[in-house]
Parts: structure tokens; sequence; C-alpha cells
């Protein structure tokens, strides 16, 4: 049945990173209101992903869905999380032991990579749909992953790393962070047998609409969605790098 869930503990989630930003906010210096709003921002989308009939949908009965799903949380909502951070925020974040070295850009890439790749598999993705516990633990997986993925991007949150990239190694970095989505979501589109038997047998909301084209549109889902949101980072570093270079330029000519 499609309905609007309630679950306690996500909201219990969301207010515990509300506060925990809001007190970050009042010890740094350089904190703003975009900063909140960002932040805002970033908790509405998982809000959105866990909160609205996207969930049941996802639970129950589409995989597209759920992979809708599953790019709110790792694609979406991280950057829009870590936009949140002043410069200030994000050096007591980092403070966290352990937290710098997954932050590097390495190691972001291997981790986020494997968390992409490994609960896709077959029989981590219907253990997910089968125990509540275990789909519990992949959400969050998803969206540690993302954070860590987009940690080396962010500008605020980059100034923490001992390896900070330029902007032409941040867009090959993104690139190559769209390697592993691309594998799951080629392997999707061009199968022509189901890769999850639980969707098999959901029962169908649109009359022709199989379980073999749901997951079809589920890699696409991935492929496209996944790629607009680095898209859209790479947007944004390109052209501020491409802003930087030309004001450098009319200084070189006035100085001349």
């Amino acid at each position: 049945m499609i309905h609007w869930p309630f679950d306690l503990t996500v909201y219990a989630g969301l207010l515990v990173l509300y506060l925990g930003h809001a007190m970050l906010a009042r010890s740094a210096p350089d904190a703003q209101r975009k900063h909140t709003v960002y932040y805002l921002l970033g908790l509405f989308t998982l809000w959105v992903a866990l909160e609205t009939p996207i969930d049941p949908i996802s639970d129950n009965y589409l995989d597209s869905v759920h992979m809708l799903q599953h790019v709110l949380l790792a694609f979406v909502a991280p950057p829009l999380l870590l936009l949140g951070l002043s410069r200030g925020m994000a050096e007591r974040v980092v403070r966290v032991p352990g937290l710098r070295a997954l932050t590097e850009p390495v190691p972001a890439q291997v981790i986020a990579a494997a968390v992409m790749i490994a609960w896709h598999l077959p029989y981590l993705y219907e253990l997910t749909l089968y125990h509540e516990s275990v789909h519990v633990l992949e959400h969050l997986m998803f969206i540690a992953s993302g954070i860590v993925l987009y940690w080396p991007i962010i500008d605020a949150t980059s100034s923490t790393a001992r390896w900070s990239m330029s902007a032409g190694a941040k867009l090959v970095y993104m690139l190559l962070a769209t390697l592993p989505q691309d594998g799951v979501a080629l392997a999707l589109i061009f199968s022509r047998v189901t890769f999850y038997e639980y969707y098999s047998h959901a029962p169908r909301l649109v009359a022709g609409y199989t379980a073999l084209i749901d997951q079809t549109i589920a890699g696409a889902v991935l492929m496209i969605f996944g790629k607009v949101t680095l898209g859209v980072a790479a947007a944004a570093v390109f052209f501020r790098w491409f802003g930087a270079e030309h004001r450098a330029d009319q200084a070189h000519v006035i100085t001349l």
C-alpha cells in the first residue's frame, strides 16, 4: 500500500543532525546564513527520500523508485549538507578520529565506489528488502559514502585535506567518480534478465510495466541523475576556475 511513512528514528536522526549543525555554527565565527540554508536543503532531501511515498513504493513495488531514493541519499543530500559547513565548521568536524584520512581524495573514491557496487550486488540488495535493519545500514552507508566522496570537492571541506586538489584535478576526480555508478547502471540497463528476484514478484502498479522495464529505468535513473549531480558540481568548479583565470589575465593586462 502506498502511504506516507512516519518513522520516529528518521525524525530523531534529522533533529540530531540539525542540532549538531546549530552547535557547530554557533562556535564558528565564519558561519553564515547561507550555510544554514544549504544544510536545511540537505536535511529536506533526506526527508524526501525517507519519509515520503518514495520509501514505501521503493520497498514494495518499483526498483526504479528505489534507485531514485539511493541517488537522493548518496548524490543529492551529501553535497548540500557539506555546503552547509563553513571552513571553521569543517575544521571542527574533521577532528573526529579517522575522518581526515577517509576524506582524502584516493580513500574517498575507493570508499564511494565500494559502497555503490557492493550494495547493488543482488544478494545484498535483496537482503535490504527483506531485513529492515540491513536496509537502514545501507541507507546510512550511502549517506556517509556520499559525504566522503564530495568532501574533497567542496571548497570549505577540501581545505582540511592534506592533498588539496587543483580545479583541474577536481574535474578528473569527478569524472572517475562516475565510473562505479556507470558500471552498475549499464548492467541494469542492458541486462535481459532481472537481477533482483524480489521485484519480479512485486505487485505491478502499472499494467505492462514489467520488472525488466522497471530495472532498465532504474539503471537510467542512476546514470542520468547521478551524473547530473556530479555535473553540477563539475560546472561550478570549472566556471570558478575559468573566472579566476580571467581575473588574473585582466590584472596582468592592467599592470602592463
